[in-house]
Formats: structure tokens, C-alpha cells, sequence
């Protein structure tokens, strides 16, 4: 039987609910609890599971929205139905933007509340089905095996930079079907916790990834329904590759090039600081003019080329995932001349500053 919390700040339309012939077992509802408002059914949905919440949209206090924002920003995982009158239909639908299963005209007849609560209880049915076939999945994947030494191999070898990183999780894949069969259902719960556990280690030795890329895509690899093993495997594969791309991209690794990996170093943590050839020169205690000829041998670009590579991958950054103008962008990177940075931002991408968030940025 699934649980109802009413919520109204009218006694009598929560009566009505109430009374309605059609909780029980013919709907699989029961109500279980009611409130006032939406602060007062925050507290007791923090207290307790409820799996539907019926709430009105305009209260006192906290209203229907609020309530429904609530719930999506605590994860406290309910179905939530809004009760409206005709003329808040525009804020039921806003409430179906913020996560609200559907929303139902004041008064709620009991046919159509009927009718909603079919569609519901087949939603919370197929919902509590996923979990428990996962739950299932994750005790036999846990029971069959769990990589722990692979994981370490990978994440030691990605630390050195060294490209032996991607043979090491390619053998983690294969270590994994050997012992599960190659049963991809099975398989990609361990892999994929795998994964979130490299990068993670990683993320946590190297912070300055976090200025540059959201790592979750890396981390969660979306896997579709129905993949055989080796497309699963190529695609487990191609994701890190990607990702091996992207730090080879910022930091260079080379044996006996530690002075090289420390300056790379150097400018991804404090590029929106005052960063300079002369000043990281003198923190690594060398001369500017050494610094500079042993940067280009092992790199094939100058140091001031990385510092300006650097700056436009932390504005492309802050162009896609901040509200911050092109000028205030400019400004945390060092430029005085916001024109002189569209120029040089040009220069290394092709484009514009406007026309890269345009076509970066998801509406």
C-alpha cells in the first residue's frame, strides 16, 4: 500500500479528500498523514517516507512550489501531485518543470482522481521494481568480485601521467567480465563504481580539474539498454581515453621533466591569479630564460603560449557554467582589455566569446 500526505491549509478540502470511496486497496493509496502547509509537511516528510504527496499550490507559510522545490533539493524521493483552480495553471505548470508528477483542477472529482492515481501507482510500481532489480545486481556483483587492485594500478599509473594507464583499465574491464561472464548487467555496477573511484582519487590529488570541466560525465558513463560486451567494453574505453585526452592536454608528463609538470602545475592552480613566466620561474628557483628554453624542447609551444591555452580553457569554463559577462570574464583572467582578450580567445578557438557560450551553453 502506498502512503499519502494531503497537504491544504484548507480543513474542509482536505476533508473532501478524505472521504473520497477510493483509498485502499482498489487504489493501493492510503492516507496516512496531512498538513497545513508546506513547512509543516516538510517536517514530517524529513521524519518519514510518504510515496505520493498531494498539495495545494497556494498556501500560506510555504506553498505547493516551495514544498516541490524542497523535496527535489533534499532528495526526499516522493511523487508530488499540485491541486490548482483555473486560474494557477501557469504555476502548475511551472511545477511541472521542478519535478511534479502531473496537477489536477480544484475541486479534484473522484474519477479523475482515480484516473491519476492508476498512472501513479504504475510509475511508483516500475520505480520500486528499478531499485529492486539494481539492489539485486549490486549484491551479486558485490558477492562475485570487487577490482580493488586494478583500481589502485590505474589510479597510480594516471598519477605519473603515464599512457600504460589505459592498458590497465582496459585490463580492469576484461578482469571484470572474465569474472562475471560478461554479463554487462552485472558488470556495470562494479565498472562503473570503478570509475567513479579513479577519477575521484584523482579529482582529490589534482583540485584544479574542477576549473576547467565538470568530471560527473567521466564519472557516469551512461550506459544504453541492450549493449553487448564489446560495445560496452569500447564503450568504457572511448570514455577514458577521453579523459586521459583531456589531462594530457594540460599537464605535460615526461620522465625527467619533472620541472616542466611542476610549472604546468603552477598555472592551472592560479591562472585567475597575477601568473607569469618571471614569477614561476622564480618560484622553481631557475632562471626565466632557462625555464622558458626547457618548456618549448619538452613541449613544442613556449610557456607564454600554455599560460594563454590555459586562460582560454578557464574561460571557456566560466562561459559555460557562469552568468559572468564577457568583460567580468576578461577580468578574472588578467585582461585588462576585454577586447584584446575576444581577440586572443578568437585566435585559439575560432570563435568569439559570445558565440562560444551561444554554442556551448544548454538552454
Amino acid at each position: 500500500m502506498y502512503r499519502v500526505l494531503i497537504v491544504d491549509d484548507h480543513e474542509i478540502l482536505r476533508y473532501d479528500l478524505k472521504r473520497m470511496h477510493i483509498w485502499g486497496e482498489s487504489s493501493g493509496f492510503i492516507i496516512e498523514a496531512e498538513a497545513e502547509n508546506g513547512l509543516e509537511a516538510l517536517k514530517l516528510l524529513r521524519q518519514r517516507p510518504y510515496d505520493l504527496v498531494i498539495t495545494d499550490i497556494r498556501m500560506p507559510v510555504m506553498d505547493g512550489l516551495e514544498l516541490l522545490k524542497a523535496i527535489a533539493s533534499e532528495k526526499l524521493n516522493t511523487c508530488v501531485v499540485l491541486l490548482s483552480d483555473y486560474t494557477e495553471y501557469s504555476y502548475a505548470r511551472e511545477g511541472l518543470l521542478h519535478g511534479a508528477f502531473d496537477y489536477l483542477g480544484k475541486p479534484a472529482s473522484p474519477q479523475s482522481l482515480v484516473e491519476l492515481l492508476g498512472r501513479v501507482r504504475t510509475y511508483l510500481d516500475e520505480r520500486k521494481s528499478e531499485r529492486e532489480r539494481l539492489k539485486q545486481l549490486q549484491d551479486l556483483a558485490d558477492e562475485a568480485f570487487s577490482p580493488a587492485q586494478d583500481i589502485e594500478k590505474v589510479v597510480a599509473l594516471l598519477y605519473d601521467g603515464q599512457d600504460e594507464a589505459y592498458a590497465a583499465f582496459d585490463s580492469l574491464i576484461a578482469t571484470v567480465g572474465t569474472a562475471l561472464n560478461e554479463d554487462v548487467g552485472k558488470a556495470a555496477i562494479i565498472i562503473k563504481n570503478s570509475i567513479e573511484t579513479i577519477i575521484k582519487q584523482f579529482e582529490q590529488a589534482n583540485e584544479w580539474i574542477n576549473l576547467y570541466i565538470d568530471p560527473t560525465p567521466y564519472k557516469q558513463v551512461t550506459i544504453p539498454k541492450d549493449i553487448d560486451w564489446q560495445n560496452f567494453r569500447s564503450l568504457l574505453l572511448l570514455s577514458f581515453k577521453k579523459f586521459m585526452a583531456f589531462l594530457k592536454k594540460f599537464i605535460i608528463w615526461r620522465p625527467g621533466a619533472s620541472t616542466i609538470k611542476t610549472a604546468c602545475l603552477e598555472v592551472l592552480n592560479h591562472i585567475e591569479e597575477d601568473i607569469s613566466v618571471k614569477g614561476i620561474a622564480e618560484k622553481l628557483y631557475i632562471s626565466k630564460a632557462y625555464l622558458s628554453e626547457i618548456f618549448k624542447q619538452s613541449t613544442g609551444i613556449s610557456l607564454l603560449e600554455y599560460i594563454t591555452m590555459v586562460k582560454v580553457e578557464r574561460a571557456k569554463f566560466l562561459l559555460t557554467t557562469t552568468a559572468l559577462k564577457n568583460y567580468e570574464v576578461a577580468e578574472r583572467l588578467g585582461f585588462k582589455d576585454h577586447e584584446y582578450f575576444s581577440k586572443i580567445f578568437k585566435k585559439v578557438t575560432g570563435i568569439t566569446p559570445i558565440d562560444y557560450r551561444r554554442e556551448n551553453t544548454i538552454s
